[in-house]
């Protein structure tokens, strides 16, 4: 392993500056300093200061035709493990899937680019336009790697662009266990004109992964990250850099951490010993969701598909075992813990009911465990069930009656899903289930019959305490492992007696009537509540749209995801009622002169089919 440093323009740092840098932020997360005799630092500055250099470019070798998905799947489960790394540093701020948008850097970009070192841009812009000084500069780099293996890339200013180039030239013997850009302007789009793109499509088995930093206010690289060119880039921003030295970059304890890693792989993968403790409720809980997650990934029938989802999962359970990893210090894990954070999936202690198994089950199986990754699995997520079930202790014929209510709700939700021959969830989307969990109903009714308390509606779930239940934003939009066990263990108190809070997401609701129908099934009691809640919150949206109607547009978005919500709440009341879920009294006719106090049922049969709804 040697770390190869490619540097920017000026002197070439002749004076290993940028050692120094890496040597103090390394001391600075207590590591072992790197070595001179661990670099290779070529010197290239007297070819950027030439003209008319004649040179023959490197070959690219770098099949651009080969396969390379399932590649780049690894490739961004590693670059998960790098953010996951780096992401407690205070002074580092990451980009992607929502965390912090583009804009945060927009405003700095075309005024610091207009103000960044002229020499800096116009050699970086000579280097990309004059074939010969790139093929000169490139082979110069490709002579000092001879009998090397392996590399940590780092390149700085003008050095990073080098090392995004010489990715396609490395010999196939050469791999990177890392790659990382400081001070970059690779990702300024006006160096590109009127010359060819540099990396036109990005080596994934030839690089484990690549982390590029920048400093906002560090002009050179105009206040912007690479991954907008660079697919293969993960960004991060971070602060004490606006110098634009490599000094200053490299010293940020950060990037020593990922060259530390990199050159120290397992270096402190020590783990306390003693006494472990039992597990929570929440963690068996996740457990659980791991399991289930794990077991639909096994049922998905195409090959393509099934690499795909598994590949996901473990990114998603990444991010639990990193938070594991992190408790370690603090208190001993559990055994069943310590498995799973060293990669393994342990069996499963049997300490719930079959009430408590059924309703974190049928949960589970209308989520998406890779949120935030979207993956059709068919009907693998009702096969599941019957693992899952069955892993926890309970015999094939108790599985096969809870799979039989989930796939009775799903299919009076649509029945299109029939004539498909598919369980998909995108059926069920086809229906407005989960397309109305995202918008602007699963709201909780505060009072009212039968409600206990007020559900707590934080960013777009439902937290609630074993009395009050809600799943406000819908289950099946829940965002990951982590968060899909949480909600998990809250829905488990619908199994169980006692008042609950109203919601009005469809969702949600579905979740509770099949969770109600499956304990039917096996002979345990169900919450005798359902109805009485399901009600109100059909009379709740039919208010809430009899109020909007008279002022609003007939079309509004709004107005016709409540509608459709209605609708699909009054068809739920029918299945209550088919399945007798329902109360005695709800199911004797308003017409039945024998009983003194009927109770009037909704109506149940749709306006106008879903699809017509959602303007399908």
């Amino acid at each position: 392993m040697r770390i190869l440093y490619l540097h920017g323009v000026g002197l070439g740092d002749p004076a290993t500056g940028w050692l120094k840098g890496l040597n103090r932020g390394l001391a600075s997360i207590d590591a072992e300093p790197v070595s001179v005799d661990e670099v290779i630092a070529p010197q290239y500055r007297d070819l950027l200061k030439a003209t008319g250099i004649e040179s023959t470019h490197p070959p690219v070798t770098y099949d651009a035709a080969v396969d390379d998905r399932d590649a780049r799947r690894a490739f961004e489960r590693r670059q998960g493990q790098v953010e996951l790394l780096v992401r407690d540093f205070q002074e580092v701020r990451a980009f992607g899937l929502g965390r912090v948008p583009d804009s945060v850097v927009t405003g700095l970009q075309e005024s610091l680019l207009d103000s960044a070192p002229l020499d800096v841009l116009k050699q970086v812009k000579n280097y990309l336009t004059d074939a010969g000084l790139r093929g000169a500069v490139l082979q110069r780099i490709l002579d000092d790697l001879v009998d090397v293996e392996e590399v940590v890339l780092i390149g700085h200013s003008l050095g990073s662009v080098i090392a995004i180039d010489l990715l396609d030239h490395l010999p196939a013997t050469v791999h990177v266990r890392r790659l990382i850009t400081i001070g970059s302007p690779a990702g300024t789009p006006a160096l590109y004109q009127n010359s060819q793109r540099i990396l036109a499509r990005f080596p994934y088995s030839r690089v484990d992964d690549w982390s590029n930093f920048l400093d906002p206010l560090d002009g050179v690289t105009a206040g912007r990250g690479l991954a907008t060119i660079f697919p293969g880039a993960q960004d991060f921003s971070v602060r004490g850099a606006s110098t634009h030295r490599s000094y200053d970059y490299l010293s940020q304890p950060a990037i020593a951490t990922l060259v530390d890693r990199a050159v120290h792989p397992g270096a402190d993968a020590t783990r306390g010993t003693g006494l472990a403790r039992r597990l929570t409720d929440d963690e068996l809980t996740v457990l659980v969701t791991l399991r289930f997650a794990d077991a639909v990934g096994s049922h998905i029938p195409k090959r393509q598909t099934r690499e795909r989802y598994q590949d996901a999962l473990s990114v998603v359970r990444d991010l639990y075992v990193s938070d594991l990893t992190d408790q370690a210090d603090a208190q001993h894990l559990p055994p069943e813990l310590a498995t799973l954070a060293d990669g393994k999936l342990p069996r499963l202690p049997r300490i719930w009911d079959l009430s408590e198994v059924i309703s974190r089950v049928v949960v589970l199986a209308y989520s998406n465990l890779v949120a935030p990754y979207e993956i059709d699995t068919g009907d693998a997520a009702i096969d599941a069930i019957s693992s899952i079930t069955q892993h926890l202790g309970y015999p094939a014929e108790t599985a096969a009656q809870v799979c039989a209510a989930v796939e009775s709700v799903n299919e009076h939700l649509d029945r299109r899903a029939r004539w498909l021959g598919t369980r998909s969830r995108w059926a069920l989307a086809a229906a407005g289930v989960t397309l109305l969990a995202a918008g602007p109903v699963g709201l909780a009714v505060a009072g009212g019959v039968g409600v206990a308390g007020a559900a707590v509606i934080s960013g777009g779930l439902a937290t609630a305490s074993t009395a009050s239940v809600a799943a406000a934003g819908g289950l099946a939009m829940l965002s990951g492992i982590a968060g899909t066990a949480g909600m998990v263990a809250a829905a488990a108190a619908t199994a169980r007696p006692g008042p609950k809070a109203v919601v009005l997401d469809p969702t949600s609701i579905a979740i509770q009537v099949a969770v109600a129908h499956a304990l039917q099934n096996v002979g345990e009691e169900f919450d005798d509540g359902l109805w009485e809640r399901v009600v109100i919150a059909e009379s709740e949206l039919s208010a809430q749209i009899n109020r909007l109607e008279p002022f609003s547009d007939p079309k509004a978005p709004s107005l016709e995801q409540l509608r459709a919500a209605r609708d699909l709440i009054s068809s739920l009341l029918s299945y209550l009622k088919k399945h007798r879920l329902a109360p005695e009294q709800a199911l004797v006719s308003v017409s039945d002169p024998d009983r003194r106090h009927p109770t009037v049922s909704p109506s149940f049969a749709l306006a106008k089919p879903i699809s017509k709804i959602l303007g399908k």
